[in-house]
């Protein structure tokens, strides 16, 4: 059984080891390149190409801990890992939980966040601007809710019954600007706003994300019961 739960445990964490890198390697690919809902979602650095790359950092290091802890049998090694391993599904338990109870209140936040951006748009920051144009443009969007946002803007109070200029269909120089008098209107502008462009566009990776999440929690379950199993015959070898 002792065999068993090492060659298991190497196995396991060899995969996680592997998923690591992976995640790492996109995230920097991604970290490179021009983020579209990044630059809708938050102006920091810290957006979510980063915070994935993290996450992967963190897999990698578990993935090597419990291989290495695997290969040694090392007790205070594979105790760690164990711990580790624990604390990360109390987490993914916690999160899950308070995701399904404050939805309501994350998809308002995410949203006032988007409101902090657009408004921003036409202001001194002109790569922001071309930026906020691309992004709505790229996901034929218009504004965080709709199209009418644009009104409650810096830009639209400045320029009234204007929308920025990604949101026309075939976009130029001023093109959105007087265009909410348009009775054409439809035809002429992207009228979805883009928090739901967004989530529209993500909504199939959330179940795939929810079934690996779930498959991690089991795989986490037997790697903290052969980790805990070979520290054990690791101390009672060792006295």
């Amino acid at each position: 059984m002792g065999c068993f739960n090492k060659f298991a445990l190497f196995v396991i964490n060899f995969l996680v080891f592997g998923v690591g890198v992976a995640v790492v390697v996109v995230a920097s690919i991604v970290i490179s390149k021009d983020n579209t809902y990044g630059t809708l979602l938050s102006q920091g650095v810290f957006s979510l190409p980063i915070i994935i790359l993290i996450a992967g950092l963190v897999i990698l290091i578990i993935g090597f801990l419990g291989c290495c802890g695997a290969l040694k049998e090392n007790s205070c090694m594979l105790q760690t890992y164990a711990v580790i391993m624990l604390l990360l599904l109390i987490a993914e338990i916690v999160l899950g939980i308070l995701i399904l109870v404050y939805t309501n209140k994350a998809e308002n936040v995410v949203m006032n966040g988007m409101d902090d951006v657009f408004n921003k748009y036409g202001g001194k920051d002109t790569s922001l601007t071309k930026s906020i144009d691309a992004a709505q443009h790229e996901l034929k969007c218009c504004g965080v809710r709709n199209y009418t946002d644009w009104k409650n803007y810096s830009y639209g109070i400045d320029h009234p019954n204007s929308v920025s200029d990604g949101c026309c269909k075939e976009q130029s120089e001023d093109c959105g600007k007087g265009i909410l008098t348009n009775p054409n209107i439809e035809s002429l502008i992207y009228t979805e706003g883009c928090y739901f462009a967004i989530k529209d566009d993500i909504e199939g990776l959330a179940i795939g994300l929810g079934v690996i999440v779930i498959i991690l929690a089991i795989i986490q379950l037997m790697s903290i019961s052969c980790a805990c199993g070979i520290a054990k015959r690791s101390k009672h070898h060792s006295v």
